[in-house]
């Protein structure tokens, strides 16, 4: 049995959906055996308009910082850009990174929604992401696009790495069978 779970799928097929409702059933069977985030968009205005995104802890959702936002017209751009947002590399880093990191010795579930274009302008990120795969006792649940992105193409090659592919047709019965995979893992 693999160890890690990577869910991938094409943009708005409900990955990060998938993600959330994993991390919250885990979270209440096993509290203390979960962290990590999920990126949750960011709308605004009377047609409720997307604006950016948001990183929020798996454990608080009042837990958040800003990892891209669509700037005003004629703003000038503080970051790396994708598309029409600019990542806030610091903003993302000062919250992600420490919700990813792990110390004990308990088997831990740590979430990542998702290791992405975005987020992948933090080195230190990717740094963290690969020493958790050092981890014995850590099991990491990651979406990921699936376009090819070289550093997590790297990663869905690895032997210890199941890949998911959320569809119209299974995202809706995957979370049971998802959920007792990981409460097996941690076992």
């Amino acid at each position: 049995m693999k160890k890690h779970l990577f869910l991938t799928g094409p943009p708005g097929i409900g990955k990060t959906t998938l993600c959330k409702k994993l991390a919250l059933a885990f979270h209440d069977r096993y509290p203390n055996q979960i962290k990590g985030f999920y990126t949750e968009e960011v709308r605004s205005g009377p047609n409720c308009k997307r604006i950016g995104f948001d990183v929020v802890a798996v454990k608080d959702n009042s837990t958040r910082a800003t990892l891209a936002r669509e700037l005003a017209e004629g703003a000038q751009a503080r970051g790396p850009k994708i598309s029409k947002y600019t990542v806030d590399v610091k903003s993302f880093e000062q919250i992600a990174l420490p919700l990813i990191s792990c110390s004990g010795s308990e088997a831990t579930v740590i979430v990542i929604d998702e290791i992405g274009k975005m987020e992948l302008f933090s080195h230190r990120f990717k740094a963290q992401v690969m020493k958790l795969f050092e981890i014995d006792h850590v099991i990491l649940l990651c979406t990921v696009p699936i376009q090819s992105v070289p550093f997590v193409s790297a990663l869905k090659n690895r032997p210890d790495v199941e890949i998911i592919t959320v569809t119209k047709e299974n995202r809706d019965s995957l979370q049971d069978h998802l959920s007792k995979l990981l409460i097996s893992k941690i076992s």
